[in-house]
């Protein structure tokens, strides 16, 4: 990156300034990471510190705000956006499906991978005005689930994409975006919006990104970006990638006491880990992913495993239900319901029966459920019924339980 990038990097930074103090907003740093932030002035929030989480210290001030007299479900919200952006000359594109066998990551983790084809295959550049709501998944999540509040490793990415813009047109698309999220209820009276420059390299060499990152009342909702990607054969493509959380923007206008309120079963009681991993599994089956050792399908395996191994035992064939029907209000299905749910169950269980078969160190299962193999070692083996129920409460939890529903 050379000195005309690091020019158009401050040149940007001075049209952000201006393009935030012509619609009110005041410029501030904050006192724990030094970053620029802007704020209305009529701003409850604490203007000493940025919306990053790390520097509110995972305060959610959002949560005190009055609250709406009736509550909106994710689907409502995204058709909502849907609308309003068609309104203003958006062409709504069909979401990628999860597996992404060609790009740069195993699977779509945001919206602005609509475009892989045309910066890593050299496809025609597209200047459409387009918004897309894309599932996503994000493996890096996992591990925080059940500690932080808001975080899930499967989520709805509602987002307008656009290239070949210059920076000023991506300001004029960040002004819409305040536009809906307004009409929604979120008042621009509390947000922080956060500035930041970064240095990316997507497969074709490094470069860099003007970032605004949204975060309401001490919650981060969504970030736009301006991306000058480089290209071997032609000149670097400019993007405006604007990218919201649909189920935080559920939280926010929702504001009920958890992230995970409106996206679980009412009647359903469990971990955040356990309605998570079902939740990313069920999406992964949706789209077609299959239990494999590499790419796409180790996802699938090892969130499988995850369930078999800690929860085994709860209603997750029942969960599994829920959460195919919420992903298809969003995607079409590429299996049905039921054929979904078998397949979960074969991958779920074939480490269940794995178990049973090391410590019983009985017949190899097949490609089968827990109750066709126990019915092939009851009867093709004269295996004792009470021997396997035994060796199941020894080595998986609430198996008792799971085995009864089962019978």
């Amino acid at each position: 990156m050379g000195y005309k990038q690091k020019y158009s990097e401050i040149v940007n930074l001075e049209a952000v300034n201006e393009f935030m103090t012509e619609r009110g907003w005041q410029r501030r740093s904050c006192d724990t990471c030094g970053r620029t932030f802007f704020s209305k002035p009529s701003t409850k929030i604490d203007v000493s510190i940025c919306g990053w989480h790390k520097c509110n210290k995972g305060h959610y001030q959002f949560c005190t705000y009055s609250k709406r007299k009736k509550m909106l479900e994710p689907v409502q919200i995204s058709s909502k956006m849907s609308k309003y952006f068609r309104s203003v000359g958006f062409e709504l594109i069909t979401p990628r499906n999860i597996a992404n066998f060609k790009g740069q990551t195993d699977l779509v983790i945001a919206g602005v991978q609509i475009f892989d084809d045309v910066i890593h295959h050299n496809q025609k550049i597209c200047k459409d005005k387009m918004f897309v709501v894309q599932p996503c998944v994000r493996m890096q999540f996992q591990p925080h689930v059940e500690s932080q509040e808001g975080t899930s490793t499967s989520f709805v990415n509602v987002c307008t994409e656009n290239m070949e813009v210059n920076f000023r047109e991506h300001l004029q698309l960040v002004d819409h975006w305040c536009t809906i999220l307004s009409k929604l209820g979120l008042h621009m009276n509390d947000f922080i919006i956060t500035i930041r420059t970064s240095v990316k390299d997507w497969g074709t060499g490094k470069f860099s990104a003007l970032e605004l990152f949204f975060s309401y009342g001490g919650l981060e909702l969504g970030d736009a970006t301006y991306l000058l990607i480089p290209q071997a054969s032609r000149s670097a493509i400019s993007i405006s990638d604007i990218g919201f959380g649909l189920e935080r923007i559920v939280w926010a206008i929702n504001k009920t006491d958890s992230y995970f309120d409106t996206l679980i079963p009412w009647t359903a009681n469990g971990t955040r880990e356990m309605f998570d991993s079902c939740r990313t599994l069920a999406l992964l089956i949706l789209c077609g992913v299959q239990a494999t050792n590499k790419g796409p399908g180790l996802q699938f395996r090892r969130f499988a495993k995850v369930i078999s191994g800690k929860y085994y035992g709860a209603n997750i064939y029942g969960i599994l239900r829920y959460y195919f029907d919420y992903w298809a209000q969003f995607i079409e299905p590429s299996i049905s319901r039921e054929s979904a749910i078998h397949l979960a169950r074969l991958e779920i269980e074939r480490f269940v029966n794995l178990k049973i078969y090391k410590t019983l160190k009985l017949p190899s299962p097949r490609d089968e459920t827990t109750e066709t193999y126990f019915n092939r070692l009851v009867y093709t083996y004269n295996i004792n019924i009470y021997k396997l129920r035994k060796a199941m409460q020894d080595v998986l939890p609430n198996a008792e339980n799971q085995y009864i529903s089962n019978s």
